[in-house]
């Protein structure tokens, strides 16, 4: 697959809009537990590419990162749930990251559909639970 960006982005944040639905339909607590989930397995996603990259410093640079995003998953559980759609924002900011910054080989419409897909879903997660 090849997508161009602005492609791309669209079909992140049709994903995004997908998928909030189901938040609706579960109890909060339910809510809370798929987003942490969900914010932990994005930070995994990172990790894999870095494997696949290859290079040392890299890999370093994104299971610390990753890892970053498990903890938000894990303190979303256990301290505050708004930590959740925070640490979803954050990692769109890191995939924008991605785009000039940070050189992991990854396919580049990768960065637009996973950015647009953590910013829809932090705010939209947001608009739900304030609900």
């Amino acid at each position: 697959m090849n997508f161009r960006p602005a492609t791309a982005g669209t079909i992140g944040a049709v994903l995004a809009l997908a998928t909030l639905p189901l938040h609706l339909f579960v109890t909060h607590a339910t809510s809370v537990v798929l987003a942490a989930l969900a914010v932990s397995a994005i930070g995994a996603i990172y990790i894999g590419f870095a494997l696949r990259d290859g290079r040392p410093r890299i890999m370093g640079i994104e299971v610390v990162v990753g890892m970053a995003f498990l903890a938000a998953g894990a303190v979303g559980l256990l301290v505050t749930p708004w930590v959740i759609p925070a640490a979803t924002a954050a990692h769109g900011l890191w995939d924008a990251a991605h785009h000039r910054l940070i050189d992991t080989q990854m396919p580049r419409w990768y960065i637009p559909f996973c950015a647009i897909y953590d910013f829809v879903f932090a705010a939209g997660l947001a608009l739900i639970w304030l609900a």
